[in-house]
């Protein structure tokens, strides 16, 4: 079925005789996720956040049982250092990404509360994993360069999560009366992208010279609930083999 946010038959179409609906769906025509939120706030308020609006709505016409939607750490923006970072944390969005992520969780609790469906949030860091178009991938163009035995100079880091995880939490929350009305933070490490670059030359046996300066995290998001859920996440060795399969295939 194709089509998109915009079109409610489509919508009424694809949510006919569904037990469970998992919202993931981003209009960003090309762009990151940030920089779509940017160029037409139009466009994108209409295909984005009234789009998911009217998936809700056609959600509770058709009598779904349960509505997953996959947010993003984005919500958080401005974080208060008094104020232990997890799921109970203060939303004040530093971005348009973040405003339309945390606007479709309000409309999701109200749905809740209404007692339309269950209702289950996760709230992703940085998603890693093999990209169908493999140049999109995490840390392509690092690990390409050092497989070409090319020097690089790296910076930045971020917190990650793989797709497999976020896959595993989908999974565990569907038909789980224990995940109703919950919010989940998915973050399993923060990766510094020296460290990837050391473990893509220690993998490829390159002799590529990396440099650069490493980076930490200035905050870090509590995790504690999703691993209640029964989220098993993948660590340095998931990371590892994410990397081990990147060079493989380049």
């Amino acid at each position: 079925m194709q089509g998109d946010l915009t079109d409610k038959e489509v919508l009424k179409k694809f949510v006919q005789s569904a037990d469970v609906v998992i919202h993931m769906a981003y209009e960003r025509n090309g762009a990151s996720f940030h920089e779509a939120a940017n160029k037409d706030i139009k466009r994108f308020v209409e295909a984005n956040l009234l789009g998911s609006i009217e998936l809700l709505s056609a959600a509770r016409q058709a009598g779904i049982k349960q509505f997953i939607f996959i947010s993003s750490c984005a919500v958080y923006g401005h974080i208060f250092s008094n104020i232990k970072l997890d799921e109970l944390h203060p939303l004040i969005p530093d971005s348009n990404y973040g405003a339309y992520k945390a606007s479709v969780e309000a409309f999701c609790h109200s749905y809740f509360m209404l007692k339309a469906f269950d209702i289950t949030i996760f709230r992703p860091v940085g998603i890693y994993g093999l990209n169908p178009h493999l140049a999109h991938s995490a840390w392509y163009n690092i690990v390409k360069d050092i497989k070409h035995g090319l020097d690089v100079d790296v910076s930045g880091g971020g917190k990650v999560v793989s797709v497999n995880d976020v896959a595993q939490a989908i999974d565990l929350a569907i038909g789980n009366k224990e995940a109703s009305g919950k919010i989940y933070n998915l973050v399993d490490l923060y990766v510094d992208n020296m460290t990837v670059a050391a473990m893509a030359r220690e993998l490829c046996g390159s002799r590529s010279i990396v440099g650069g300066i490493p980076k930490q995290p200035i905050h870090t998001i509590d995790n504690t609930q999703s691993k209640v859920l029964g989220v098993r996440y993948a660590g340095i060795e998931g990371l590892r083999r994410h990397i081990q399969e990147l060079i493989s295939r380049i």
